[in-house]
């Protein structure tokens, strides 16, 4: 029986009436964890397939407007909590909250073994990997708050209006949490580490027997600048790497249909044109740029910042 004490958000951006394969696979595991579970959806028409899935399953649904992305919309849903709004046990008597988003792929079902690694550790917000870029901090598209961390979360949302662009959600409010959790002396883990930032370090994730991937990595949905980061940051290697392979050697659930990984934007052109920068960049274009970069700055008898360069 679901425990309204123990929440799970789960917040996802779709078009159409449907819910994608790997949406589902994890909203249905999600479900047999005991928590109550509510996926949070821009407000659309759904199928009468999907409203017979989330009624079999026991997931609630919230629509919101298509605004602030996932922070938007947990915002716009506790804040509706708060006010008394929904069937659910009143906003305080909330002991546990999962915040999800649809940004992570789980082919393999952890999610029991998640929320049990979490009990078990001493940190009182828990997240799957932390990112050490700008400072460090959980990365929020699983983020597992204790009743000590609660207080502290709900004033940084509350209190960091709505953002415009996904940049700026990133920085305000995923990394500036990390500044509130540090002022509020909430305790913070990650349960799985890895030896590069980690964007970069999915392969190893997968052979840890992760269970989950970037979606963005499986549609290499990358804009320029984000290719030339991966490249300047050694890590040409993650940002080419076959990730439907590396799944499929590491194993997906039984119940989890290979069908439901996303598949690469754009068609044949635009994937060749990326291959072609890509390997243009990482072979000529960065050596040359680094190079030209350090010399300035040695002809201005300036530091330069950043392993990159070393």
């Amino acid at each position: 029986m679901p425990n309204s004490s123990k929440l799970v958000l789960y917040a996802s951006y779709q078009v159409g009436e449907d819910l994608p394969g790997y949406v589902r696979f994890a909203l249905r595991h999600l479900a047999e964890t005991g928590f109550t579970i509510v996926l949070l959806t821009n407000r659309r028409p759904l199928s009468a397939e999907t409203n017979a899935f989330l009624t079999e399953n026991g997931i609630n649904l919230y629509l919101t407007e298509n605004h602030g992305f996932d922070f938007g919309m947990w915002r716009r849903f506790l804040k509706d909590l708060a006010a008394g709004k929904g069937n659910f046990a009143p906003f305080n008597s909330i002991e546990r909250l999962l915040l999800i988003n649809d940004s992570i792929v789980y082919y393999q079902n952890n999610f029991a073994d998640f929320i049990k690694r979490a009990e078990a550790s001493s940190a009182d917000a828990v997240s799957l990997t932390m990112n050490d870029e700008v400072v460090p901090h959980l990365q929020s598209f699983f983020l597992y708050l204790k009743q000590e961390a609660l207080g502290a979360f709900y004033m940084h949302l509350m209190e960091t209006p709505e953002q415009e662009t996904f940049y700026d959600v990133v920085h305000r409010l995923e990394i500036g949490m990390a500044y509130v959790f540090n002022e509020a002396e909430v305790q913070t883990e990650a349960l799985f580490q890895t030896s590069r930032p980690a964007m970069f370090a999915y392969p190893e994730l997968i052979a840890q027997g992760c269970g989950f991937v970037k979606r963005k990595l499986l549609q290499h949905r990358f804009n320029t600048a984000e290719q030339m980061h991966f490249i300047r940051r050694k890590a040409y290697d993650a940002l080419t790497a076959d990730y439907i392979q590396l799944i499929k050697d590491a194993g997906m659930a039984a119940d989890f249909d290979e069908a439901w990984l996303p598949k690469p934007v754009g068609g044949p052109i635009v994937r060749a044109k990326n291959v072609i920068f890509e390997k243009g960049f990482d072979a000529l274009g960065w050596p040359l740029m680094r190079a030209a970069i350090k010399a300035k700055h040695k002809l201005q008898g300036k530091k330069l910042d950043g392993e990159e360069y070393q």
